[in-house]
């Protein structure tokens, strides 16, 4: 089987095959589970996810296990109380199946390639050819099943695609779903977040919200690329403790209204899991309550000429609660498609529902891996 296929190919690979022979016809090009066990693995990526593999691999009885990680402050933490962080170096790879316990693993497999790793996977290809062993991520759950039943969705998804980059986009998030070769996205990706390859967001630049706005990163950014346009921010976070950092890291401009809110589809209180590791979650035993807030009511007397959402599989919900805004004011979007397996085309689709025949739709690829896929949807009339 050819490790790229175009949308064709894809569509009809998908159609032709049960998720099972998909499986079993991956898993001939993949580390198994019997050389996990016995043969050396390096896990590269101490976060969250890197320990969630340790601890799996250590149930299995795994006999050679080393976990290493890029960041040099996690060097000599001790793991499950026998394993200590080691920082990467080539002797540690060399010869070893590397899992790489990162959504961001473009470099980091190109670098243990170079190192002459005896095999190189990402954790989500493990995942998702071997679910009963390793549980899958959320970001990535029944993954093979929701895109064989959505073949029909993302082929719609890229006749409405406005730019052949978009659809090679489309082509490299799926391509890597399917087989886990990260250097699908070398001749694709976008490494500058929220500044896509022609596409020009300087006309949208006015009034811009952000949902999701961590410690104001993506906020800098915008205030840093449209420092004369821009007039108004709206920031959006919940977590208190990170919503602290962003007040102080954007109070100079002047420019920055900060809301400790997450953004759904309704006026409500959640529960918020914040975990410095790893993605935040609202979940329903979450340690942290938080107010929810819909944008429809937030921003009622505003005028958003520039709307982005990175807010952990929310965006659907943001979305519902934005509908009168959007179909009113038709700001510019940029939506994170990553957070569920049918972002990659489900997103499109409300946004089309919520305005119809308004927007001229892009994807770009910010990073290389399962993470920072932004759906760009412009305003026609605008664009």
């Amino acid at each position: 089987m050819q490790d790229y296929l175009n949308l064709a190919q894809f569509g009809q690979y998908l159609k032709n095959n049960d998720i099972e022979a998909i499986r079993a016809e991956q898993r001939k090009n993949c580390v198994t589970l019997k050389q996990l066990q016995s043969e050396p693995v390096v896990i590269l990526g101490a976060a969250d996810e890197g320990v969630r593999l340790l601890e799996i691999l250590d149930a299995m009885g795994a006999s050679d296990v080393t976990i290493v990680d890029m960041n040099p402050a996690k060097k000599g933490q001790c793991l499950l109380g026998k394993y200590l962080v080691q920082p990467f170096s080539d002797p540690i790879v060399c010869n070893a199946h590397v899992i790489l316990a990162t959504h961001r693993t473009l470099n980091a497999y190109k670098l243990c390639q170079e190192s002459k790793a005896r095999s190189v996977t990402p954790f989500l290809h493990l995942q998702t050819l071997y679910p009963d062993t390793f549980e899958p991520h959320f970001f990535h759950k029944n993954m093979l099943e929701i895109l064989k039943s959505g073949v029909d969705d993302i082929t719609q998804l890229a006749d409405t695609l406005v730019d052949e980059t978009s659809v090679q986009v489309l082509e490299a998030c799926l391509n890597y779903r399917i087989f886990g070769v990260p250097t699908v996205f070398d001749p694709i990706v976008d490494w500058q977040l929220y500044e896509p390859r022609a596409i020009d967001l300087t006309p949208f630049a006015e009034v811009y919200v952000d949902c999701g706005s961590y410690d104001g990163d993506s906020v800098l950014l915008h205030l840093s690329r449209y420092t004369e346009r821009v007039k108004q921010v709206f920031a959006f976070e919940p977590d208190p403790s990170t919503f602290e950092r962003l007040v102080a890291n954007t109070s100079e401009s002047g420019k920055v209204t900060c809301i400790n809110k997450g953004v759904g589809d309704k006026v409500s209180t959640l529960y918020f899991s914040a975990n410095k590791e790893r993605a935040s979650l609202f979940t329903d035993a979450g340690e942290v309550a938080v107010d929810i807030t819909n944008l429809d009511t937030e921003l009622a007397d505003a005028t958003p000429t520039l709307i982005k959402m990175n807010i952990e599989a929310f965006e659907p919900l943001a979305l519902a609660g934005a509908e009168t805004l959007i179909a009113k004011e038709t700001p510019a979007l940029a939506i994170s498609a990553y957070h569920q397996p049918e972002h990659i085309f489900s997103l499109q689709q409300q946004v089309e529902a919520i305005a119809p025949g308004v927007y001229q739709f892009y994807l770009r690829q910010h990073d290389g891996g399962l993470v920072e896929t932004v759906l760009y949807a412009l305003p026609k009339i605008k664009a």
